[in-house]
């Protein structure tokens, strides 16, 4: 679900479910994009597929800022849809 107009737009809730605790704690540990370096890392991006079982290995995800992530899913052939998260 990620880079949908509905998760872009979720309010983020005061009870985190287990995905976002487990990305939380890996962009806690990586607090600058993996890919620039100049920007925070905002988001966790998962290099693997759905459904792949190393998925939610550590290994195969990237702190990643806003920018650097919709590139790479752009790059990637994926249809990104980006909103404006507002002020």
């Amino acid at each position: 679900m990620s880079n949908t107009r509905a998760w872009r737009s979720k309010k983020r809730t005061s009870k985190p479910n287990a995905r976002q605790k487990r990305n939380g704690l890996f962009l806690d540990a990586h607090p600058w994009c993996q890919r620039c370096s100049l920007h925070p890392a905002q988001e966790a991006h998962h290099e693997l597929p759905l459904g792949h079982p190393a998925r939610y290995d550590w290994r195969f995800i990237k702190a990643l800022c806003v920018p650097c992530h919709i590139d790479v899913h752009r790059h990637a052939g994926g249809g990104v849809v980006v909103i404006n998260p507002g002020p």
